[in-house]
């Protein structure tokens, strides 16, 4: 039987090592608003960083990683785009499991994985689209603007195929490698 102080320190162990995943998150984040070229790889990298929590300490505890995480990149003010982006996106690493685990047949479930991110993706830019007008933009492009967001919607699309299999990858490295070294977390 645990005893209260040892459940207290479990608590707090939780709380700290999620605690610092959504630091290091929002830091990535900060970074993706300084370098252009991080506009839609930090978010990605921040998500990466709600695995090692999945793993320790499941769901419930990743979703409100991801969540607060969301809330302060939004409240900081790193760049809007990236932080939506981490919105609609970052929890994908928090799905992949269950849609590879409810969807055995590859087809179906990269499908579905596909839809899922093209849906979110066009929900974030019609956001955007809502809250920064940006009719000059469209102008300068003319009729070739729809067809210039499809080709940047297909090869995001590649890109989430890439980094669905880079997680996988990040799991096993951190298992195989990380995860002994914190073996303190599990005491």
């Amino acid at each position: 039987a645990m005893t209260k102080r040892t459940t207290a320190r479990i608590q707090t162990m939780r709380v700290a090592f999620c605690g610092m995943m959504c630091a290091l998150s929002v830091v990535l984040m900060l970074m993706g608003g300084l370098i252009p070229v991080m506009l839609y790889v930090a978010p990605l990298l921040a998500g990466i960083l709600l695995l090692p929590v999945l793993v320790e300490y499941g769901r419930k505890a990743a979703w409100l990683t991801w969540l607060a995480t969301a809330l302060c990149v939004l409240i900081i003010g790193v760049d809007k785009e990236a932080a939506l982006f981490y919105l609609f996106i970052g929890y994908y690493p928090i799905l992949k499991w269950d849609i590879d685990r409810k969807f055995t047949r590859k087809g179906p479930r990269i499908a579905v994985k596909l839809a899922l991110f093209t849906c979110a993706t066009a929900l974030m830019y019609l956001l955007l689209w809502l809250i920064f007008p940006m009719q000059s933009l469209a102008a300068e492009f003319g009729n070739g603007w729809l067809w210039m967001s499809l080709l940047m919607l297909v090869l995001m699309d590649c890109c989430l195929l890439m980094y669905d299999r880079a997680l996988i990858a990040m799991v096993v490295l951190y298992d195989k490698k990380m995860r002994p070294a914190l073996k303190f977390l599990r005491r």
